[in-house]
């Protein structure tokens, strides 16, 4: 009867010690998944924070690539134009040059004659400008030409008039769309403004004065623009053998003749 107490007792408390480890391991297991759970949960708000990190990082790098582009595409426009305005302007009188005219002649020629609108060149020529040269020297001969083509780019009131040194003493003016009368009327204006200036010189006021030509294309058969150029050659030849200071017109129709 005795070993049945005993037996009973050490069922019982195997039977508690069993179910106390049991309990004992489930809450540990607990334990360790609500451990887990929170490294998990720690670790996963670790990579969003780092990869919002990195996209921020990642967003910040391509502004700043994109400025620095920017930038440089800024600083290529600028020597572009630099670039352009030395193949296209004359250094020393601010106009256009020589090589620009002969571009842009013949895109206005073709203009002209795709809308059938007028084309009219003015060239002008400062009068005795040898002169000028020999008695006040080379440097009061280039103050000269700076003061008559900021006179001439002054007196051109449309955008796409455009006013060029051709060479030396030498100016030519592409009017688009405009006729004889308008053309010539602009040449008289000019003619009449640079015989009322005055240049300051340390030794002696100068004044000049100019001749110019007119032509005007209207279309005419088998014209090219180097008749064109040809024809106002002709009428500025014609004002300096007239007693230069003064305008002259040559029709395109009788260059050749």
């Amino acid at each position: 009867m005795l070993s049945f107490w005993v037996m009973a007792i050490m069922m019982t408390y195997l039977i508690g010690h069993t179910y106390y480890c049991h309990l004992r391991d489930e809450k540990l297991a607990q334990q360790q998944a609500t451990a887990s759970a929170l490294a998990s949960s720690v670790a996963q708000q670790e990579l969003l924070a780092l990869q919002d990190e990195s996209q921020e990082q990642l967003e910040s790098r391509v502004q700043e690539r994109t400025l620095e582009l920017n930038i440089a595409l800024q600083e290529l426009e600028a020597v572009n134009q630099e670039l352009k305005e030395k193949n296209t302007l004359d250094e020393l009188s601010g106009l256009y040059n020589r090589r620009y005219y002969d571009q842009k002649i013949l895109a206005e020629f073709r203009r002209s004659r795709r809308n059938l609108t007028p084309l009219s060149l003015i060239l002008i020529d400062i009068d005795h400008f040898k002169k000028v040269n020999d008695s006040f020297g080379h440097l009061v001969g280039d103050k000269c030409i700076v003061e008559v083509a900021s006179m001439i780019k002054s007196l051109l009131r449309r955008s796409s008039d455009v006013s060029c040194r051709y060479g030396g003493e030498e100016f030519c003016l592409i009017l688009p769309e405009t006729d004889e009368k308008g053309a010539l009327a602009l040449a008289e204006e000019i003619c009449q403004s640079v015989r009322q200036q005055v240049i300051p010189n340390n030794e002696k006021a100068i004044k000049l004065t100019v001749s110019c030509g007119v032509t005007t294309y209207l279309q005419e058969k088998d014209v090219t623009p180097e008749i064109i150029f040809e024809c106002v050659d002709k009428a500025l030849y014609k004002a300096k053998q007239a007693g230069r200071d003064q305008v002259q017109v040559m029709p395109i129709k009788i260059v050749n003749s």
